[in-house]
């Protein structure tokens, strides 16, 4: 609702210089007041215009304000209403509230009292109104969500067919090839075949992304030594970052660490961040793998810790978004390993979905030119 909204308010006053009062009354608080002498003459106007709060008298002739109240229940007016009666009818004005009003106001009208269970009506207007502005922006989003999630799966069933039926033929091709002389027809069919491993690891992370829910929910979690998964990685990583001569370390603790979790999407978690860290961080640089336990907070940390370019601190919220990436998509281009080079901007909203299937958290620290640290929080298992 706008701040500056003016509240219309539909006044039912049979006695003309009663009426006249309260319409001064309400024009000093600023509100757009439209006057009806009686329920039946405001009962049209209700059918006609849209009102936020209607204030009417209980005892008037022609249509008096509980039949009004029955008659907007009937046609599912749901405008906000306050009663006016005397100290002789509180009891009609609590029959009222039982058939739907907000409050009631006893003659003769207090200007203070008048003002609080306005403002007390407004208030619930104004709270219902962004409440439902809420809920359809949640729904908005939930569709949205429903339409990734569903472009992701569709998308990456299409495409695996066509894919491996292109690699298959590409295979054989190379194979023909295989001893040629003509060195630009062997280079052509390198680039080709660069590119469709390319396409197939883009393809394999939006499987991944679609699958690692799944797989966390149905697959049994079993005690692993996360030591031994970090050593692993590194054996297999080394060699990228030596071919971009950057310095990679793993910073192991001499107490070993046991989890309880999923290990190939543990290892999928861990080797996205350190991907992340080569592909932002300049030839020179370094990189580094830290296992830490915190004793008194009962935690160990993962860390991934990279001398790269960082992450702008408006855009640190976004970076695990599907899709999203911190360069201007203009710019893209797929690698896995060369400086700035893109995905789809799936490998950390992975990262996001494996941490949260073992209900651990994710914290980052970036400074754009000094670098970034991305750390895994994990409770201390208890594991016999």
């Amino acid at each position: 609702m706008s701040k500056d909204h003016k509240f219309h308010i539909l006044l039912i006053e049979d006695e003309a210089d009663v009426r006249e009062s309260y319409l001064d009354m309400l024009d000093f608080f600023g509100y757009q007041v439209t006057p009806a002498a009686n329920g039946k003459e405001g009962l049209e106007l209700l059918t006609s215009k849209e009102f936020d709060v209607v204030i009417t008298d209980l005892n008037m002739p022609v249509m008096n304000g509980m039949e009004l109240l029955k008659r907007m229940r009937e046609l599912q007016i749901l405008t906000e209403v306050i009663v006016i009666t005397g100290f002789a009818t509180i009891e009609n004005a609590i029959s009222a509230m039982k058939q739907g009003a907000f409050d009631y106001i006893t003659k003769p009208v207090s200007v203070d009292h008048l003002r609080i269970v306005l403002n007390k009506c407004i208030q619930k207007i104004a709270s219902s109104r962004e409440n439902k502005i809420l809920r359809d922006a949640n729904e908005e989003l939930k569709e949205l969500n429903d339409l990734k999630n569903k472009f992701i799966t569709i998308t990456n069933h299409e495409m695996r067919t066509p894919i491996a039926v292109l690699k298959g033929y590409l295979d054989l091709m190379a194979m023909v090839l295989e001893g040629s002389d003509n060195q630009e027809l062997n280079e052509f069919m390198q680039i080709v075949q660069v590119t469709m491993d390319e396409l197939n690891i883009i393809v394999d992370n939006m499987h991944d992304l679609s699958q690692t829910r799944l797989i966390s929910s149905q697959s049994e979690p079993l005690p692993f030594p996360v030591n031994e998964l970090l050593l692993e990685l590194e054996k297999e990583m080394k060699l990228l970052f030596e071919q971009r001569n950057i310095r990679l370390r793993v910073l192991l603790t001499e107490k070993n660490l046991t989890v309880r979790g999923h290990r190939l999407l543990v290892k999928r978690a861990i080797r996205e961040l350190m991907q992340n860290a080569l592909k932002f961080t300049k030839e020179g640089g370094s990189t580094e793998v830290i296992l830490k336990e915190i004793a008194l907070r009962k935690e160990w940390l993962i860390m991934v810790r990279d001398t790269g370019i960082g992450i702008p601190l408006d855009k640190i919220e976004f970076i695990f978004d599907p899709f999203y990436e911190v360069q201007d998509s203009m710019h893209h281009s797929t690698s896995r390993t060369e400086f700035m080079g893109g995905g789809i901007g799936v490998g950390l909203s992975l990262v996001k979905e494996i941490i949260k299937a073992h209900n651990w958290e994710l914290a980052v620290e970036s400074h754009p030119g000094i670098g970034s640290t991305f750390t895994l929080i994990v409770p201390s298992p208890d594991i016999p």
